[in-house]
Formats: C-alpha cells, structure tokens, sequence
C-alpha cells in the first residue's frame, strides 16, 4: 500500500527520550510512514533543565513537529506515551490530524500529585526516577535518575489542559487508538479512562495489553503495538481515500 504523503508525529514521555519510541518510530519508517520523532524540550539533557522548562514550551514543539510534516504530507496522524499521548492529543485539537494513537496517556496524575510536588517542591529540587516500568526483563528505559518537582507541576497542569480539549476531539469526531496496560505503576487507571468518558465508542477504538506495564514500546507487546497502530492508520488511508498529489 502507497504510504507517500502520510505522516507521523511520534511523541516521547515525561523525563524520557526518543529512544522509549525508536522501535515504533522504525516500524512506521519501514511501513512507509513519514515520521518526526522530536526530542522534547526539557529531555535529553540534565533534570535540571526539565525543571525550568515551561509546558508552554514542550506543548509549541509538539505543534511544531506536526508542521514539519504537513508542510511535506497531505495528511498527519499522531502518536504518544505517557506525556507524549497527552500532546498528541493536544495537537489535534489544534492542527487538522487524520488520526491519534495513544499508549498508556498522561491525562490525569495520582490525586493530589500536583498540589504535592508545589509544596514538596519549595524544600527539595526532585525525587527519583519514574522512568522504567518495563515487565520485560533486562530493559533500560533512557531517562533521568530523577524527577524535577517543578516539572511535576507543569506536568500536572498539562494534562488539565489537554482534558479541557478533548471536547474539541469529540465535536470533531478525530479517531483516537488507545492502548492500555493492565498494569501501570506510573499513572492511575482514571488517566487512559479519561478518554472513554469523552469520545464515544464510535470514535475510540482500545487495544489492552496484558503483559506490558507503562512504558509498552519498550516492553513484551511493542510488537503488538507496532501492527496494530499500522493497521489503524493504513484503515484511515483507506477511509479517506489517495492522499492529494503534493504541489511541486
């Protein structure tokens, strides 16, 4: 199936690296998906710089990276982990996406994670990692040794925004994949819920995976999500039909 003209934005998590989504982002590459794997502002560097770096800022370059790809393909669709499904959900309530995909999303925190981090966070910088919730033995998560407080908040406060704009979701009738892990020591069950209380069944199609914990790209069904994913983007090739020949 001709692929040309599809794009991909492929969206990392919170502390992590495009490294968490380089198998998924090469199984798109090699199905013939244009892709655009950013590294967030804020990662790839020290936790230092996460904790002075605005969600305003993570939020421009994921709009940012659909750009890239409209200014190349007809239509674009989004994928994300954790932090990274809450901002491709983001994008489209902004951008004209053809489709999103979700994996374990960031949409709400533990209760009352927010509020604790403001105030843990004026006595200490940061606590310890949350990167590495891999059933799948013998596999490093690439990510921060800690976790900047202030950026919990931010963190927090994201995905407050991003529930504010599912609605733009549902009115647009968007298709959305979510996967979810039946074990998931990061975020709470009412995070990847949060989606089914918003779109209708219509819209939202899930896909459970019983041996994967959070990070699931990384771990015992990243097969699973790589052929399922390809087969929900090829059906919405399908649906909406050859993509417009490009203009020169």
């Amino acid at each position: 199936m001709d692929m040309s003209g599809f794009g991909v934005s492929v969206f990392h998590g919170f502390t992590s690296t495009s490294a968490s989504m380089r198998p998924l982002a090469d199984a798109l590459q090699q199905a013939g998906f244009t892709v655009d794997l950013p590294l967030l502002p804020g990662h790839g560097t020290s936790w230092e710089d996460l904790a002075s770096t605005p969600r305003s800022q993570i939020m421009r370059a994921a709009l940012a990276s659909y750009d890239r790809l409209a200014a190349r393909c007809s239509r674009v669709a989004t994928v994300g982990l954790s932090m990274g499904g809450s901002l491709a959900l983001h994008v489209a309530a902004h951008r004209q996406v053809e489709a999103v995909s979700v994996i374990n999303p960031g949409l709400r925190l533990a209760p009352l994670t927010g509020p604790k981090a403001w105030v843990l966070g004026r006595i200490r910088p940061s606590v310890a990692s949350i990167a590495g919730d891999i059933a799948k033995p013998d596999v490093v998560e690439e990510a921060y040794a800690q976790t900047p407080l202030r950026a919990v908040v931010q963190l927090d406060r994201l995905f407050a925004q991003v529930r504010r704009e599912l609605p733009e979701l549902a009115r647009r009738q968007t298709p959305v994949l979510l996967f979810r892990s039946g074990v998931d020591n990061v975020l709470p069950p009412s995070s990847a819920a949060t989606l089914g209380r918003t779109l209708s069944a219509e819209q939202l199609e899930v896909v459970e995976l019983t041996r994967s914990q959070h990070v699931a790209t990384l771990d015992h069904e990243a097969e699973t999500i790589h052929e399922q994913l390809i087969d929900f983007l090829h059906r919405r090739h399908q649906v909406a039909g050859p993509p417009e020949r490009m203009a020169p």
